[in-house]
């Protein structure tokens, strides 16, 4: 609707994992190198975990991506409800034949061999479990069994676990310390800081505009939408792209403050935080 007001190409603040569209902080820059370091290796199993809106299931598209035609990566996004759910999935994803009526025993012989036969031609294969606090705990047991699987001396399946911050409590459950030895690099994922989401406000603009300057959010509108939405991209995308809505009804091309809390007042279903002074003065404590 706004596009052409903008003169953007296309919406910046899409909630679609576009990996054009990844903001590289600091952060993420370090995890992403670690985790390929730990993948690419052999080294163990991988653990992400941070907030809903964090950014998690995007840092599993981009290890993915980063790995390349090298690594032939599963990512599976529904958490699967049974052990052999769980083999089923990553088997299709594998492209190796399930017929509905095969049991366990076969569906583990088969992806066995696929293994074998990829690690063989000196491939690695790597299995993402997107959601991961989601599965249950036999499926949770038959991952620890995969990661077992080896040949040589080595691994024939690199495991990410990606996931919510109760996963990593639940794994501190005394029954799950043989999975959890097994994991050799964990990262938490933390909000963006005040510097980071002005940064990702701007990566993403650039991206849409292509690198031409359409929009500008002033400082104190900046401020509001980190305080309010804690440096959750997702928040941040929701409340970015109301803004320009709204600027876009105005007729105007700069954000400002008060465009933001009209926007916040709107959105309260989305449990967003800001204090009543905000909300009623039209600007972020940094602007008064």
């Amino acid at each position: 609707m706004y596009l052409n007001h903008y003169k953007l190409k296309e919406y910046p603040f899409s909630l679609t994992c576009e990996e054009k569209y990844f903001y590289e902080s600091s952060v993420h820059r370090e995890a992403l190198g670690n985790m390929l370091y730990a993948v690419q290796q052999r080294k163990g199993m991988v653990l992400i975990t941070g907030e809903v809106g964090a950014g998690k299931s995007f840092m599993g598209t981009m290890l993915c991506s980063r790995l390349g035609p090298g690594c032939q990566t599963v990512i599976l996004q529904n958490p699967p409800d049974s052990k052999k759910q769980l083999l089923r999935s990553f088997a299709r994803h594998l492209g190796i034949p399930t017929a509905g009526a095969m049991d366990k025993g076969v569906l583990e012989e088969n992806l066995q061999e696929y293994l074998v036969r990829m690690h063989s031609r000196g491939r690695l294969v790597g299995l993402i479990l997107d959601e991961a606090q989601d599965l249950n705990q036999a499926a949770l047991k038959e991952i620890r069994l995969i990661w077992n699987w080896e040949q040589n001396g080595q691994r024939l399946v690199q495991i990410v676990l990606v996931g919510q911050p109760e996963l990593r409590e639940r794994l501190l459950e005394p029954k799950w310390e043989p999975l959890r030895q097994r994991i050799v690099l964990s990262y938490h994922l933390p909000s963006l800081t005040a510097e980071d989401t002005t940064a990702y406000i701007y990566h993403r603009l650039r991206i849409a505009s292509e690198n031409q300057e359409t929009v500008e959010f002033r400082p104190e509108a900046l401020s509001l939408i980190h305080s309010a939405t804690d440096g959750i991209p997702r928040l941040i995308n929701i409340v970015c792209d109301n803004a320009l809505l709204v600027g876009y009804v105005k007729g105007v091309h700069c954000i400002d403050p008060a465009m933001v809390t009209e926007v916040l007042r709107d959105m309260t279903c989305w449990g967003l935080q800001t204090s009543k002074e905000e909300i009623g003065a039209g600007r972020s404590p940094a602007g008064e």
